[in-house]
C-alpha cells in the first residue's frame, strides 16, 4: 500500500505552482518596468526636443518623478527575483533529497 500524502517526503512536483507563480510575477514585473523605462526614455526624448523652448523645459519634475518611480520598479523586481531564486534553491534541495 503506497504511503499517505501527509507521511511521504515532499517530492519536487509539490513546488511546481509556487516556481511557476514567482516566475509569472517575475515576468511581470519585468515587463511592467521595461515599460516604464520606455515611458522615461519618450520623457527624456520630448524634454531633449532641440525645436521646444527651454523655458518649457521641466527638468527638476522629470528627474525627481522618473528617478523616484524606477527605483521603485527596480527595488520590486529585485525583490522578486531573490524569490524566485529561493523557491528555485528549494525546489533544486528538494529534487536531491528525494533523488527525482
Amino acid at each position: 500500500m503506497a504511503a499517505s500524502a501527509s507521511s511521504a517526503p515532499p517530492r519536487g512536483g509539490e513546488l511546481a505552482d509556487p516556481i511557476c507563480n514567482t516566475a509569472r510575477e517575475a515576468d511581470r514585473l519585468h515587463d511592467k518596468l521595461r515599460r516604464h523605462a520606455a515611458h522615461v526614455r519618450d520623457r527624456f526624448d520630448d524634454t531633449l526636443n532641440p525645436n521646444l523652448d527651454p523655458a518649457f523645459i521641466p527638468a527638476w519634475g522629470l528627474l525627481t518623478s522618473t528617478g523616484h518611480a524606477t527605483d521603485l520598479h527596480a527595488a520590486r523586481f529585485a525583490r522578486q527575483m531573490n524569490q524566485l531564486t529561493l523557491v528555485l534553491e528549494s525546489y533544486q534541495a528538494a529534487v536531491r533529497r528525494t533523488g527525482e
